[in-house]
C-alpha cells in the first residue's frame, strides 16, 4: 500500500479536516510524530482495513463529525463559547468511530431453529465499542459529551443516552459539559432542552441521563448510545456487562459504548481487562479480532525512560499543540521526583501506565537491576543459610526465602512457594497470568487441596533441612505457633519473629540498602511482582510498615519471608554483616 497516498502535506496544524484521519496514521507509520508501540499498530490497522472489502470509510460522515464539534462550545477559560478545536489524535479517534462502516449485509442460518438472522447490516457504522487511554488534561470529558449529542442527533426518532460511572457525582461529569455546551450554542439548543436531571431532545423524543453503577436500575433500558467514565476505578465487570446487554435491542447494531479513560491503580479490574484484549486486537502479530471495537492506546513504551521528555509525547498526543503545556507536565515531573507518591501518579496520570498504587515502597527499576538470571539452587546445597517463613492466610501465598550470605556482605536469596491449585483458576484475569508464569518457571508449587495444610508446611521445612545447613526457620506467630512447637520438638531450630513494626521497621531498611547498592541477588518474576504491590509508611515511632493496598490482588508474602529471614540473620562470623 502506497502510504504516501495519504500525506496530505496541504493539511496545517489546527484545521479542522476529517482527512487527518489519515494524515494522522500516515505521520505515526513514517515516524513524522513520536508514538507509542500500540498506536503504532493501531495506524497500521487503519491502512489495512483500508485494503479490507468488508468494511469501507465514508467520508462524508467522518466529515460530518468534525463539523458538529464547530458547534460544541467550549466551556471555561479564556476560550469559552468558541468552538472545539480538535487535534489531529482527536480526529483520529473520532473519525474512526464514526467514519468507518460495513460495506455488505450478512445472514447467518440458526443451526437450532433453521431462521435465517441478519447479523451484519450494509452502510452501518463498524464500530459499536470504543476504548480510548489518554492522558490527563486531553480533554476526553469534552470529547465524550459531543460525540454523545451528535450519535443522538444522527440516530432518528428515541435516542436514549446515558453517562455512567461508579457514583452519580462522576456519572454527571460528562452530562454536565453536554449540558454546559447546549447552553452555550445557539445550534444545539434549537435540538436539546438542558433540564436540571436530564437532556432531552423534544422533537425526537430523545433523553440523555447521567446514572450511578447500580447495575439492577439498568436492566431493561434501551440504550443507544453510552459513557463509562473513570473505567480505571471500576474492578467489577458486572455493570460494563449489564450496559452491552442493553444495546442489543438495535437494529443493525448501530449504538456505541464509550470508554475514554486515563490508567489506574487497580491491576485486576474492568479497565486492564478491556486494555489487554486491545493490545491484543492492535498486535498484528496476534490472532484476536474484534471487528467492532476501536482501540486507541496512548502511553510511554515498556523500557521507556519516564525522565526523558521526549516520551512524554508518547502518552501526550496533544502535547503539542499545549494540552497539557509542557510547563505543566515538567512541574508535575519535578513534583514526582521528589517523593514515591506523587512519581506513581504520575506515571499513572500522565505517563499513561497502570500501577498498583500511589505510595510503593521499592523502585522496581532499582529491584530488577538485582536480579542474576540462571541462579541454581542446587549449587547451594549444604551451605548455611537462614529461612524467613510467611504462612498463607487462606487464599494467599505460602512463602519460605532461603537466605544465603555472600563474601562480599550481600546475599543471594531462593523461595519455595505454594498456593492451593484452586486459587489460580479463581482470581482475576492478571493475578491468574502471574501465577502461571510463576508455575511454569517453578517458582510455585501447587497443593490440590482448599489451602494449604499444617503438614505440607512441615513436609518443606524438613525438606530444606536436608539439603541446606540452616541456622534457623524464623516464622511469624501468627496461627504458627502450633507447626513450630511440633517442630521444635523434633529438634528443628525455630525463632519467632513477629511482622510488626518494631521488628521488621530495620530490616526493611537494610533491604532497601541492599537492593541499591545491588547485592541482593536472586532470579525470580513473582519476588518482582510481591515488590511491585509493597507500599510502606513511617509509624509515629519512625519504624516503617510494610502492607498492600487490596489482599485480592496485591501479593507481598515472598517479600514479608525474605523480611523475616533478614530479621533472623546476624552473620557475624563475615567479615562484612549483610547489614552494612
Amino acid at each position: 500500500m502506497n502510504y504516501n497516498n495519504y500525506a496530505f502535506p496541504e493539511l496545517e496544524p489546527g484545521q479542522q479536516d476529517w482527512r487527518w484521519v489519515h494524515r494522522y496514521a500516515y505521520d505515526i507509520v513514517s515516524g513524522n510524530i513520536i508514538a507509542c508501540q500500540k498506536m503504532k499498530w493501531a495506524a497500521e490497522r487503519h491502512f489495512k482495513d483500508l485494503q479490507n472489502s468488508e468494511f469501507y470509510f465514508d467520508e462524508d460522515a467522518a466529515a460530518s463529525i468534525v463539523l458538529w464539534f464547530k458547534f460544541c462550545p467550549i466551556i471555561k477559560g479564556p476560550k469559552a463559547g468558541q468552538s472545539t478545536v480538535l487535534d489531529p489524535s482527536q480526529i483520529f479517534i473520532l473519525c474512526s468511530v464514526i467514519g468507518w462502516k460495513w460495506s455488505e449485509d450478512k445472514f447467518e442460518v440458526d443451526e437450532d431453529t433453521g431462521v435465517t438472522i441478519q447479523t451484519r447490516y450494509a452502510g452501518k457504522r463498524r464500530y459499536n465499542q470504543m476504548y480510548a487511554q489518554v492522558s490527563r488534561k486531553y480533554g476526553k470529558t469534552s470529547i465524550t459529551a459531543g460525540l454523545i449529542l451528535y450519535l443522538m442527533f444522527k440516530y432518528g426518532y428515541g435516542p436514549r443516552a446515558y453517562s455512567l460511572a461508579t457514583k452519580r457525582d462522576q456519572a454527571k461529569e460528562v452530562w454536565s459539559v453536554a449540558h454546559k455546551m447546549i447552553k452555550m450554542s445557539p445550534r444545539l439548543s434549537q435540538i436539546f432542552e438542558p433540564r436540571a436531571n436530564d437532556i432531552l431532545m423534544p422533537d425526537r423524543g430523545g433523553e440523555f441521563k447521567p446514572l450511578a453503577s447500580d447495575s439492577n436500575s439498568l436492566d431493561g433500558l434501551d440504550v443507544s448510545v453510552a459513557c463509562l467514565d473513570e473505567c480505571h476505578a471500576i474492578k467489577d465487570r458486572n455493570l460494563y456487562g449489564v450496559m452491552v446487554s442493553a444495546f442489543g435491542g438495535n437494529e443493525g447494531g448501530e449504538f456505541l459504548f464509550v470508554v475514554i479513560t486515563t490508567a489506574g491503580f487497580i491491576l485486576d479490574g474492568l479497565c486492564t481487562d478491556i486494555y489487554k484484549t486491545g493490545s491484543r486486537v492492535l498486535d498484528p502479530n496476534d490472532d484476536t479480532t474484534q471487528d467492532n471495537y476501536f482501540y486507541a492506546i496512548f502511553e510511554i513504551d515498556k523500557g521507556d525512560d519516564w525522565n526523558d521528555e521526549r516520551n512524554w509525547f508518547k502518552s501526550n498526543p496533544a502535547l503539542v499543540y499545549g494540552r497539557p503545556s509542557l510547563q505543566y507536565l515538567r512541574e508535575q515531573h519535578n513534583e514526582a521526583s521528589l517523593n514515591t507518591e506523587n512519581r506513581a501518579n504520575f506515571i499513572t496520570k500522565h505517563l499513561n501506565l497502570f500501577v498498583s498504587g500511589s505510595d510503593k515502597w521499592l523502585d522496581m527499576a532499582e529491584v530488577r537491576a538485582n536480579r542474576v538470571s540462571g541462579l541454581d539452587i542446587r549449587k547451594y546445597h549444604g551451605k548455611k543459610c537462614w529461612v524467613g517463613i510467611d504462612r498463607a492466610q487462606v487464599h494467599d501465598l505460602t512463602s519460605f526465602t532461603l537466605l544465603f550470605p555472600d563474601d562480599d556482605g550481600g546475599a543471594t536469596v531462593f523461595w519455595i512457594n505454594m498456593l492451593p491449585k484452586k486459587t489460580t483458576e479463581t482470581v482475576g484475569d492478571y493475578l491468574k497470568s502471574i501465577y502461571h508464569k510463576a508455575v511454569h518457571a517453578d517458582e510455585l508449587r501447587l497443593v490440590l487441596t482448599p489451602t494449604v495444610r499444617d503438614e505440607d508446611v512441615k513436609d518443606v521445612i524438613r525438606e530444606i533441612d536436608e539439603l541446606f545447613d540452616v541456622e534457623v526457620f524464623a516464622y511469624d506467630p501468627w496461627k504458627f505457633t502450633e507447626i513450630a512447637s511440633d517442630m521444635e520438638d523434633r529438634g528443628y531450630p525455630m525463632l519467632s519473629v513477629s511482622q510488626g513494626p518494631g521488628n521488621l521497621s530495620e530490616p526493611a531498611k537494610k533491604l532497601e540498602g541492599l537492593i541499591k547498592e545491588g547485592m541482593l541477588r536472586y532470579d525470580s518474576g513473582l519476588f518482582e511482582f510481591c515488590c511491585s504491590c509493597a507500599l510502606m509508611a513511617m509509624t509515629r515511632y519512625n519504624n516503617m510498615t510494610v502492607f498492600r493496598d487490596n489482599p485480592k490482588t496485591d501479593k507481598i508474602d515472598m517479600l514479608m519471608s525474605l523480611l523475616t529471614a533478614l530479621s533472623a540473620a546476624t552473620l557475624k562470623e563475615l567479615e562484612k554483616s549483610i547489614y552494612d
